[in-house]
């Protein structure tokens, strides 16, 4: 084997462990090797499928435990690939966060997202929300607030619909310049969501300093635990904590009909997961839901 390709192997191997630091070593193995060819796939395959619409957004409910009606959904992505069929979006998405892409694809998706929206307004459907995903790398390729700002004026859209989600970890990033662009974002009337709120480690002092609309805190807390009573005390502490602030909890990840029952007796706002219904195709989403 020539030197150039062993080093790139071993370049692979590298790319493997990063970021793995209880790890200094690497080794390059079949595995190795066909998980790099699946993921250069999908890079080589993404400008296509985009162009062909391949990428679908799903619609998981987001259920009033007051009223026990869907009142909003979270937008999700699938990949109907031509040749592969369903590709999950753990599988695709990691790739394309790692080198970028995921930029290209959520302007593709809240794009998508907002033609929905614009239709229900048109059709008399406008009372339905929408929740859509800003990954922490979209920072680095756009300007957030100019891109929403642009596709709610294109679609003739009530900002207050769209409610934008990011991950805890986003809010500890610069926090200046986040706290920046949310005041851009609240001011132009768009919902911040806080998701998985509690799994970080800033999680009360992020909420000190940066104003959100939604906590999303997920049932994680309860899986595989013996301490479930402790369990329950955090997050009836953390629905009152939203309470107390003015601000609406979701849980997301519901799988348990007790889990329901004790969200509401704490007085969560509104609940998401299996439970109720798995993410589905906007058209199954319509049919179930708008000739309720």
């Amino acid at each position: 084997m020539s030197v150039g390709a062993m080093c790139d192997r071993a370049i692979t191997a590298i790319e493997s462990i990063k970021g793995d630091y209880n790890k200094n070593v690497a080794y390059y193995n079949k595995e190795i090797h066909e998980e790099y060819m699946r993921e250069q796939k999908l890079i080589a395959d993404f400008d296509e499928a985009i162009e062909a619409e391949e990428f679908e957004i799903y619609i998981q409910p987001q259920t009033s435990l007051t009223t026990g009606r869907c009142e909003s959904g979270e937008v999700l992505v699938r990949w109907c690939h031509g040749e592969d069929g369903m590709i999950s979006p753990g599988v695709f998405i990691p790739v394309f966060e790692k080198n970028g892409m995921v930029a290209r694809l959520d302007r593709y998706i809240w794009e998508k997202a907002c033609q929905v929206l614009n239709r229900w307004e048109k059709e008399g459907k406008g009372e339905m929300s929408l929740s859509v995903n800003i990954s922490p790398r979209d920072f680095y390729y756009m300007d957030i607030a100019k891109e929403f700002s642009k596709l709610i004026q294109k679609y003739q859209i009530n900002p207050a619909k769209l409610n934008l989600e990011l991950t805890e970890s986003a809010f500890v990033r610069e926090q200046e310049q986040m706290l920046e662009l949310l005041e851009r974002l609240q001011s132009l009337g768009f919902s911040i969501e806080m998701d998985d709120f509690g799994s970080g480690y800033s999680s009360l002092n992020t909420l000190k300093d940066i104003p959100v609309d939604v906590l999303k805190i997920d049932m994680g807390f309860f899986s595989d635990t013996d301490a479930k009573s402790r369990s329950r005390k955090i997050v009836e502490m953390v629905v009152q904590l939203g309470k107390s602030l003015g601000i609406a909890v979701i849980a997301e990840g519901v799988e348990k009909e007790e889990i329901v029952t004790f969200l509401k007796e704490v007085g969560c706002d509104m609940i998401q997961g299996y439970f109720f219904a798995a993410p589905m195709p906007v058209d199954t989403f319509e049919s179930r839901y708008f000739s309720e």
